[in-house]
């Protein structure tokens, strides 16, 4: 009995270990591959199929706009070819074709100031036409709206018009200038020709044209004419430029076509789409980087990744629910961790199972309940310390003035100077009001500039004409802002005491304000004999120590309770004034949107 016992006692383990030894993984890898490899295969269909789409969608609208832009132009083209057809029966330009010999010279003037208002008139029908040009042989002159009245350019006409004959080229090309041209009349030159018009195409409008066409990064546009003699474009890579001529041309055949091509330049592939208008001899060409192009395609490969974290979730709860023994009470325990690293210590964990789970559970609870104790009673503590220290730093301030001022008005009254004795007992009555009352240890900072004006006017009152101050006016969004009671006017006295205190004549205070990156900055500054560069350091480095057993001072008293109350980003910084000359003192306060 006992020996069947034992068979079955050691027969459990093996079945355990025969059960865990079945391999999961296995078969985690194979559901994995069940499921991602569907995923993976879709979306290599929906990455090629997008990128097709996009291509498809760019292309079309490359070719859109290029039989647009291109048939705008030749309409345009025809139109001012039409105007020069009209301006053939102009009786003003026919009378000085024919009859400028017999006319007087009044009559003549006349006649041309008028064909040039008419001339004027054409040009400025159409942005494209830069100028437009008469030339009458029998005065030896070219006319033009642009008034002027000059002598013919033979060099220039001569290939112009012997040009003209042929039926192509409409649009004419000469020293990198473009016109449309019209001789009257048509055959018989030179001896029977009575005039010659031609109309400058502005190059310039056709390139602004052409750059308000690009619509997409890197996208380039260019206009070719007359056999590809001449072109106009915005990009200045004439090495591509050139090489685009060569592929354009090859793809150009027949009176009109639109052809579509991809481009190898230099390692990178172009976009390339082109129209061709025979009626003019002009092909548009529009290219850009194919990268570009199919920049769309990122949103594609977007989802391909977000295809992929949803594979992943998926397999994750796969393995969650294999291993749901295990892993969900562990990931609530995680959970929990989590709350208590951002600050929640109020959680607590309820077991659901019998098992090593339950008593980590329950000793987590215990933990928390022992940490919230310790943690309020550490927080007391540092209260009280911080109050404790506030409260000693503010008793320590330098009861120098209060002497003085005694002294003042003791002098005041020997010498009888009443005048000045009852504004003096009024601040001074003021400033023992502001540090005699038992009020909280902040106040507005309007209330704290107050209290530093009637120590000012106490100090103007001692001083008389000697110290000029400026103050600027605080702004309205900080007067209510809190800061600790007594923070400006040790900061000042410091500086009548030791920059101010000698001045015989012309001293200058100056308060201000600034505010950037979230810091609200009292600038307070002076004329006075300032204080060396060593000096200023020693200071500084006082001011950033961090222990307490260090001489306190005015201004070490103002930074040490600023720092109590706003933490290590506020305090005191003491420079050299660029503008004044003396000492600079700027006192740090944080300001956010609540206060």
């Amino acid at each position: 009995m006992s020996q069947m016992l034992r068979s079955e006692r050691e027969s459990i383990p093996l079945r355990r270990t025969a059960k865990l030894r079945i391999p999961i993984y296995g078969k985690l890898v194979i559901a994995f591959m069940l499921v991602i490899i569907p995923m993976y295969t879709i979306s290599l269909y929906l990455n090629q199929w997008g990128a097709a789409s996009v291509r498809d969608e760019i292309t079309k609208s490359m070719k859109g706009r290029v039989h647009f832009y291109i048939q705008s132009l030749v309409v345009e083209f025809e139109r001012i070819q039409r105007l020069q057809w009209d301006f053939i029966n102009d009786r003003d330009l026919q009378k000085l074709s024919v009859a400028s010999e017999i006319m007087s010279d009044n009559e003549r003037t006349q006649t041309i100031i008028r064909l040039q208002e008419r001339l004027a008139l054409v040009k400025n029908s159409s942005n494209y036409i830069a100028s437009f040009n008469a030339y009458i042989p029998s005065l030896d002159k070219v006319i033009n709206s642009q008034n002027n009245y000059d002598s013919a350019d033979q060099a220039y006409l001569k290939t112009l018009i012997d040009e003209s004959d042929r039926i192509h080229p409409i649009v004419q090309s000469w020293q990198d200038r473009l016109f449309i041209t019209q001789k009257y009349p048509d055959m018989g030159y030179p001896d029977s020709l009575t005039f010659f018009l031609n109309e400058e195409i502005s190059k310039k409008a056709i390139r602004q044209e052409l750059q308000q066409f690009s619509n997409i990064q890197d996208e380039q546009a260019i206009l070719f004419g007359t056999d590809f003699a001449w072109s106009i474009t915005n990009d200045d890579h004439s090495e591509l430029i050139e090489h685009i001529r060569q592929v354009a041309k090859s793809l150009v055949k027949g009176d009109t076509v639109t052809a579509m091509d991809t481009v190898d330049y230099e390692g990178k592939s172009y976009l390339l789409t082109l129209e061709h208008e025979s009626s003019f001899d002009m092909t548009l060409v529009m290219y850009m980087p194919v990268k570009n192009a199919l920049g769309p395609i990122a949103k594609y490969n977007v989802w391909l990744w977000v295809l992929s974290l949803t594979s992943f979730i998926i397999v994750l709860f796969f393995s969650y629910w294999i291993y749901r023994v295990i892993h969900k009470p562990l990931e609530q325990l995680v959970r929990t961790f989590r709350k208590v690293e951002k600050g929640q210590l109020d959680v607590r964990l309820e077991p659901s199972t019998r098992d090593e789970f339950e008593y980590l559970y329950s000793q987590f609870n215990s933990m928390i309940g022992r940490v919230n104790v310790l943690i309020e009673e550490v927080y007391e503590q540092q209260i009280r310390s911080q109050r404790s220290e506030l409260k000693q730093l503010q008793a320590q301030i330098n009861p120098h003035f209060l002497y003085n001022t005694f002294f003042i008005l003791n002098r005041m009254v020997k010498v009888e100077d009443y005048p000045k004795l009852k504004p003096f007992t009024k601040h001074l009555g003021n400033y023992f009001k502001f540090i005699t009352r038992d009020a909280s240890d902040e106040v507005a900072l309007r209330e704290e500039l107050a209290f530093a004006q009637s120590y000012l006017e106490i100090q103007k009152i001692r001083f008389e004409d000697r110290i000029h101050i400026d103050i600027e006016l605080l702004p309205e969004h900080y007067a209510d802002l809190l800061v600790p009671r007594l923070t400006l006017q040790p900061i000042i006295e410091n500086c009548y005491k030791y920059g101010l205190e000698d001045v015989v004549a012309g001293g200058r205070l100056h308060i201000g304000f600034m505010q950037a990156g979230g810091l609200l900055t009292v600038v307070i500054e002076d004329n006075g004999k300032g204080m060396s560069e060593e000096d200023i350091y020693a200071l500084n480095r006082k001011l950033s120590h961090s222990q307490a057993q260090l001489e306190i001072t005015g201004m070490i008293n103002v930074h040490k309770r600023l720092q109590l109350m706003y933490g290590k980003e506020s305090g005191i910084r003491v420079t050299t004034s660029e503008t004044l000359g003396g000492l600079k003192v700027e006192l740090y306060i944080p300001v956010k949107e609540e206060s």
